[in-house]
């Protein structure tokens, strides 16, 4: 049995070698990616999706000056697609926004019409 911090590790490498996933499958990445948000609706987050090159990425951060009652924290997030990203690397990233779980869940919900994940 692997130790906790042995799979944690292994999770992350799995999660950064998704990341890099790229297929050839033509869909619409930005949709996906909106219908992703639309599922996990990032708390208090707003998200911006721009056209990347070579990974899925996502970067984000606290808005300063943004603060609301009982001190709950305005967040912005960015997350670059590239014209070839897997819709694994997609919904992995969204997912990852997602302040709450399960995020096993989501990844379940956006991947179920994945033409790769049904061949399987």
């Amino acid at each position: 049995m692997l130790k906790e911090e042995e799979l944690s590790a292994d999770i992350a490498r799995t999660r950064a070698s998704a990341l890099v996933e790229q297929s050839s499958e033509r869909f619409d990445r930005f949709a996906f990616a909106a219908r992703a948000l639309d599922l996990v609706r990032p708390e208090r987050t707003r998200v911006v999706l721009c056209e990347g090159h070579a990974r899925v990425r996502i970067e984000s951060g606290r808005q300063w000056g943004l603060a609301r009652e009982g001190g709950a924290v305005e967040r912005w997030a960015m997350i670059s697609i590239p014209p070839r990203a897997s819709r694994r690397a997609i919904a992995l990233a969204v997912a990852e926004l997602a302040e709450r779980e399960p995020a096993a869940y989501v990844m379940d919900v956006l991947l179920r019409d994945d033409p790769e994940s049904s061949a399987a």
